[in-house]
């Protein structure tokens, strides 16, 4: 039997995996990957029929199996943001949502993968340019709560006066520079880096095929089974990184819609209402002199 020549034949064939290729074409001088661009646009497809069959689906009554899934979800997402901005931060549970399912259905494709060189459909997010665009889309969006948070003012002092006295203004600049430069890199670089580690070990197992001892093609057989596993765990970091993206998403905002002063306390006050009496603070109302006053 040929092993070395069987695990020879299986070897070498990996050294041709590259990164980075993509079926193109240029339109208007810019290169676009047409790849990448069919399966967004399939994802978006997808997304818009789930919110579709989420429509006819709603009901005052006994929700049904999607309408349950979504409102545990949206609830979940609620009470993340109102614990980490406030009332304030109520619209960015929608952006939050719409990320968190659409980054989810791009990253199910990777389970129709073959491994091939080009996939008929593959994972949109393991192109860089997808989780970039989307990682700056958020950051902008991120800014631009902040000046209406702070202010212009309060937007500019943030970034001259903190972390270090107003004397080291200059670091300070630096470091919130630098700070702000790699929040969108390290977004889209999380997203990308394990999407594309993915379809690299989807290729590999593929290479399993030409494993042969013998006539016995033994790789065949691995192909088989290691896809099946490696898919369905490749389908979970997924869905951790589409929930890691929403989340860091929500800390952005709570960053940016805070103040010296608190997170959100001008929007929590105005839940009270004034036809109610105020909380009172359980200390306080075991004092026999504040027991007396009339409230």
């Amino acid at each position: 039997m040929n092993i070395g020549g069987g695990l020879l034949q299986f070897v070498n064939p990996a050294t041709s995996i590259s990164v980075g290729e993509h079926v193109t074409k240029k339109i208007f001088g810019l290169t676009l990957d047409l790849d990448t661009v069919w399966a967004t646009g399939a994802a978006l497809v997808v997304v818009v029929l789930l919110g579709i069959a989420l429509r006819r689906q709603v009901t005052s009554g006994v929700p049904g199996r999607l309408q349950a899934a979504w409102e545990m979800g949206i609830g979940a997402l609620t009470k993340q943001v109102e614990g980490s901005i406030g009332p304030r931060g109520a619209a960015v549970i929608p952006l939050a949502a719409a990320l968190f399912v659409f980054i989810f259905v791009c990253n199910t494709f990777t389970v129709l993968g073959l491994g091939a060189k080009f996939d008929w459909l593959a994972a949109p997010n393991a192109d860089i340019n997808l989780p970039l665009a989307m990682a700056l889309f958020v950051i902008v969006l991120v800014h631009i709560s902040s000046i209406r948070a702070r202010g212009p003012v309060g937007y500019v002092k943030h970034y001259l006066t903190q972390p270090f006295p107003l004397f080291l203004m200059p670091f300070n600049l630096f470091i919130n520079l630098v700070e702000e430069i790699a929040k969108p890199i390290t977004l889209a670089l999380r997203l990308f880096g394990n999407l594309l580690s993915g379809t690299l070990m989807l290729s590999l197992i593929a290479y399993l095929g030409v494993w042969k001892i013998s006539s016995i093609p033994i790789g065949n057989v691995l192909v088989f089974f290691v896809s099946i596993i490696w898919k369905l765990f490749d389908l979970a970091i997924g869905g951790i990184q589409a929930f890691i993206f929403a989340l860091l998403t929500i800390l952005y905002f709570d960053v940016a819609m805070s103040t010296e002063h608190g997170h959100g306390e001008k929007g929590e006050l105005d839940l009270v209402d004034p036809g109610f009496p105020a909380p009172v603070d359980p200390a306080l109302a075991a004092d026999p002199a504040f027991a007396t006053q009339d409230h």
